[in-house]
């Protein structure tokens, strides 16, 4: 498990050793976690999220493991299925949009 420090958005710690501090790519790492937890039908995939969210195990304790993979293949198989497509300009929009999502201003 990984120590966080505690602060006044706590709720987005335990993602916070994979944004490397940043706070928004924290929050949105959060979000897909629980999107995904949520949307999960194997048991496995959704204890460990369950784990991640409430600070027991950080995303680089459960990343490598069978449970997980298992869990977010099908998600990572979708979205690629679908960036594939997109045009280019479509691509360039999202990139953008994700800059300023993700953006520690």
């Amino acid at each position: 498990m990984t120590d966080h420090a505690s602060g006044p958005q706590g709720d987005d710690e335990p993602a916070l050793d994979i944004a490397h501090g940043n706070r928004q790519l924290a929050r949105h790492l959060r979000a897909a976690l629980e999107l995904l937890r949520d949307r999960a039908d194997d048991e496995d995939f959704r204890h460990l999220a369950d784990d991640v969210l409430a600070g027991r195990a950080s995303l680089r304790d459960v990343y490598f493991t069978p449970a997980f993979a298992a869990g977010i293949d099908q998600g990572v198989e979708q979205f690629a299925q679908r960036f594939d497509q997109l045009s280019r300009e479509e691509r360039d929009q999202l990139v953008e949009q994700g800059k300023r999502l993700l953006s520690d201003d």
